[in-house]
């Protein structure tokens, strides 16, 4: 029942055809983008101002911590739209954070 013909999601295919256009459904997965340059410059901003910190980048030693603020800084400005660039080296410093605290916490436990 679930295969036809070569083709998966058989029934479900039949009741859509009922109800949806073929087009709608005969077409390829797409995926979906987020609002993630204006969530930078929004929401989300004072949260990534932290983990972006020059101070705190240079303590970590990681990462080259001006080509990241000219980055950000010009992120916000809106000269350049560097998200999802910043996203990663923002989940590599989230990453960072939450480890630093898990050594503490297994440290002092």
């Amino acid at each position: 029942m679930k295969l036809r013909d070569g083709r998966g999601k058989w029934i479900l295919r039949q009741l859509l055809d009922r109800h949806v256009p073929r087009a709608l459904v005969e077409r390829p997965k797409m995926g979906f983008g987020i609002p993630l340059d204006d969530w930078l410059r929004g929401p989300l901003r004072d949260w990534a101002e932290s983990l972006l910190d020059e101070a705190r980048l240079r303590r970590e030693g990681y990462l080259d911590p001006r080509s990241i603020r000219d980055a950000w800084q010009l992120h916000q400005q809106g000269g350049a739209n560097f998200g999802y660039r910043i996203w990663s080296v923002l989940m590599f410093q989230a990453w960072l954070e939450q480890a630093g605290e898990m050594d503490r916490c297994c440290r002092s436990g």
